[in-house]
Order: structure tokens, then C-alpha cells, then sequence
């Protein structure tokens, strides 16, 4: 067995302690040093060794075994040509994406977009380095990047968290011994959803041109999310997301269902109002890239005074004007196919429409 024996070194005539070692004749050397002073965490590293050593009868080589010790106790640089085994960043990426599509935990291709997008950005800013080589001194490198290039902090937040997620994978796989910093979210304080009322949708869209209004008109009234406005499966632009129209008969009354292949690849029906399926018919003559489609939006958006609304906001106010005829919450969620109550409690809860409602229900008395 293993035990710990303090490093001490003479200075000015003096006996000074700077750190502990492991001393076991199993090593083939008789004192590795921890390079630690704690105690603490050189008793905790001392019991992994012992732990590692009852098991080094099932390590066919003992340098296997030697340099599982060595990760242990972090001490990767005792390890021959160790510098070889850490992954660069887009390695790093590439094995993260195959190994949580593999366990299931990545199920849609906008999770991989994300996550090769985060490892492009990296790669920009850092270079395509080894993952062991990212240090602190990185970490205001990518927040000014991020604050430089990013105007809306919901995007920022979405980097940061692929990132993180990407350095507490490579922890997980023991590339790092430690995080080399921790970049933080930025706070939003709005948690109420951009309601836009049909008299100011009708003035948003009314400067757009035809090809590109269709779109809007279409997710105004069926509150389908942008990707989900596709009709062509093979365009990847859309990351697996699209729709089919059928007529259908209901009750005896015939109607158009869209069937949507959607968020989670869960396949959902909504119906198609008659009036607009003469826009319906101008969005599929006329395909287009989602992010032209959401700028064209925007610019109409900033044209009409109003530069903080983005196409998704369009899907928030389909919910917003049907919460004003409903406040059913689990009709709401059906609808909206919202996989949260929570979600569809947020429309209920917009102080927007609660004024509206009080407004409604006023009573003229003569």
C-alpha cells in the first residue's frame, strides 16, 4: 500500500515542507510528487491510488496501469508523448457529437448545428489548439468576441452554454483536470412574449414583398415555427423540419390540415384557415433560405418603428390572439404544441393581454 510522505527542502539553514508526495515500491520509483500542499486533497488522492493499485493485476501492461495512476493524481506530464492523446478543438467536438447522438442524448440536427457552430467560433477565436491548452486567459478573448459580434444577449447565452458544455465534457473525459474558466450567462429580465396585434402585423407586412409576406401570413394564422413552414424534406437549410397539406373531412365540414414534421421530430396536425390558403399557395411557389426569410422580417420589423421584434414573435402572437378567446391552458398547450403547460401559462400571465381582456369586458352603461 501507498502512503504519504511531506517533501521538505532547507532554506536558510532551515527545514521547509512545500508539498506532499506518494511513496510506494508498486511505482518502480519511490516517491511521486502531488504537487500539493493541502492534505486534504493529498489523503484523497492517495486513497485512488491505493484503490488503482489493488486493480493493476488487471492492466495487461504496467504502463497502462502507470498511466492511469498518473491521470489520477494529475500528472499528465510523466505520461510518454501524453500531448498526442489530447484531441485539438474540432476533434474534441467531433467525438462529443458522436459519442451524445450515440447515448441519444442528440436527437434533432439543430442541437449538432449548434454545437459545430460553438466549435467554429472557438476555433476563430482560439485557433484549432489542443483542448489542454485552453487557459484562463482565453476567457475575455471569447467574451469580447461574443459581445462584439453578438447583438442579442438570448444568442450570446446560447454560445456560452455549448461552450461550458463542450469544457465540462472534456472534463468529464479527464482532457482537463480542471475547467480553465467559467464564462457566465447574461441576465434578461424581459419574461413577457412580444405580442403583435393584428392591426400592427398588417402594417409590418404590408411594405414587404409578396413572396416573403406569404411566409408571414401563413405563420401568423397556424402559429407554425419557421422551420416548420418547409414542404421540401431534402432541404437541409430547414434541419429536418417541414409539412404536408392535405384536405380532410371533420364533423362534415371539409378543411385543410397541415401535418407537421416539427421540434423533437414529433409529427403534429394543425388546421389551415380557407382564407389563407391563396398566401399558402405563394409561400410553397416561392422557396427561400429561413434566415432571408426572418431578415426580411426584421427589416420590415425596424422599417415600422418596431426593431425588437423577430419572426418567432410572430408564433408568440398566433398564442397571444387565441388566449384571448380561450383561457383553457391545456387547449392552449394542444394547440401551440407546446411540450410545457408552463410555456402556455407564460401567454396567460402577459400583462399585454390581461389589459386587453379587462378592456373587452367593459360594459357601456347609458
Amino acid at each position: 500500500m501507498a502512503y504519504l510522505k511531506p517533501n521538505t527542502k532547507r532554506v536558510n539553514g532551515t527545514m521547509t515542507y512545500y508539498n506532499w508526495s506518494i511513496v510506494s515500491s508498486h511505482f518502480g520509483i519511490s516517491r511521486l510528487s502531488l504537487k500539493t500542499k493541502d492534505k486534504r486533497t493529498a489523503t484523497r488522492l492517495l486513497n485512488k491510488v491505493n484503490e488503482l493499485e489493488k486493480e493493476s493485476k488487471l492492466f495487461p501492461d504496467k504502463h497502462d496501469w502507470l498511466a492511469e495512476v498518473y491521470i489520477t493524481i494529475g500528472r499528465n506530464d510523466l505520461i510518454p508523448n501524453y500531448s498526442n492523446l489530447v484531441p485539438t478543438i474540432s476533434e474534441g467536438f467531433k467525438e462529443m457529437i458522436e459519442s451524445k447522438k450515440m447515448y441519444g442524448v442528440i436527437t434533432s440536427q439543430q442541437t449538432t448545428d449548434c454545437y459545430s457552430y460553438a466549435c467554429k467560433l472557438m476555433i476563430e477565436i482560439l485557433g484549432n489548439v489542443k483542448i489542454n491548452q485552453i487557459v484562463k486567459s482565453h476567457q475575455p478573448k471569447i467574451e469580447s468576441y461574443l459581445h462584439k459580434n453578438y447583438d442579442s444577449a438570448h444568442t450570446i447565452n446560447i454560445r456560452v452554454r455549448n461552450m461550458m458544455q463542450f469544457l465540462n465534457w472534456c472534463l468529464e473525459q479527464e482532457y482537463i483536470d480542471k475547467l480553465p474558466f467559467k464564462i457566465k450567462q447574461i441576465k434578461t429580465t424581459d419574461k413577457t412574449q412580444s405580442w403583435i396585434k393584428p392591426d400592427v402585423f398588417k402594417e409590418i407586412v404590408s411594405g414587404m414583398g409578396l413572396e416573403y409576406r406569404a411566409y408571414c401570413e401563413v405563420a401568423y394564422h397556424t402559429g407554425l415555427r419557421l422551420r416548420e413552414l418547409n414542404t421540401n424534406p431534402s432541404n437541409k437549410a430547414y434541419r429536418g423540419k417541414y409539412h404536408t397539406l392535405k384536405r380532410v373531412e371533420s364533423n362534415g365540414i371539409n378543411l385543410w390540415q397541415i401535418e407537421v414534421v416539427g421540434k423533437g421530430n414529433k409529427t403534429e396536425r394543425i388546421i389551415l384557415p380557407d382564407a389563407v390558403k391563396p398566401m399558402y399557395d405563394v409561400m410553397i411557389r416561392n422557396e427561400y433560405h429561413p434566415t432571408t426569410i426572418s431578415k426580411k422580417f426584421k427589416d420590415a420589423c425596424i422599417k415600422a418603428g418596431l426593431p425588437h421584434l423577430r419572426f418567432h414573435d410572430i408564433r408568440h402572437s398566433f398564442c397571444s390572439n387565441l388566449s384571448l378567446k380561450t383561457t383553457d391552458a391545456y387547449l392552449l398547450q394542444n394547440v401551440m404544441r407546446h411540450s410545457s403547460l408552463q410555456t402556455t401559462q407564460n401567454y396567460l400571465n402577459d400583462t399585454q393581454l390581461k389589459w386587453s381582456k379587462q378592456v373587452e369586458n367593459v360594459k357601456v352603461i347609458a
